[in-house]
């Protein structure tokens, strides 16, 4: 009769077979998921809108709604407007700020290597010999 439980609610005989234990089923830590990283999704956010007012101001200077291209342009925004929306102009700032820290700076030839290049630039136009000061050095 082991399929009926003790009658006087003693434990029952330990020594049996172990259970098996099941089997695990999905990730067993939090460190096999992925986080979710808001501050990059927000970080994408704002540059698809910079993008976006690029492609309205593009699409101005086509002609607006007035031009096939302005019309297919305005179009394509206002479908990705719908999707992503738009951020606020103070995080657009920051964005922009941030993205000119980011980037390389401008470095300036020396003098010797801009006259060099001058030089050389004046030497190729037509009509020109290639030698003396520019024209209004020499009007004055």
């Amino acid at each position: 009769m082991p399929d009926q439980p003790n009658a006087g609610g003693a434990p029952p005989p330990t020594g049996g077979p172990a259970m098996p234990m099941p089997p695990q089923t999905g990730p067993t830590s939090p460190a096999t998921v992925a986080p979710r990283n808001e501050g990059m999704r927000q970080q994408a956010r704002v540059l698809a809108n910079l993008g976006l007012n690029l492609l309205e101001k593009a699409a101005g200077m086509y002609g607006g709604s007035n031009d096939e291209d302005g019309a297919e342009i305005m179009s394509s925004v206002l479908k990705l407007r719908k999707k992503y929306g738009s951020v606020a102009q103070d995080l657009t700032r920051a964005e922009v700020k941030l993205a000119g820290e980011k980037a390389a700076p401008i470095q300036q030839p020396p003098m010797g290597q801009v006259r060099d290049m001058v030089q050389s630039r004046l030497a190729q136009l037509p009509g020109s010999t290639g030698v003396g000061a520019p024209p209004s050095a020499v009007a004055a």
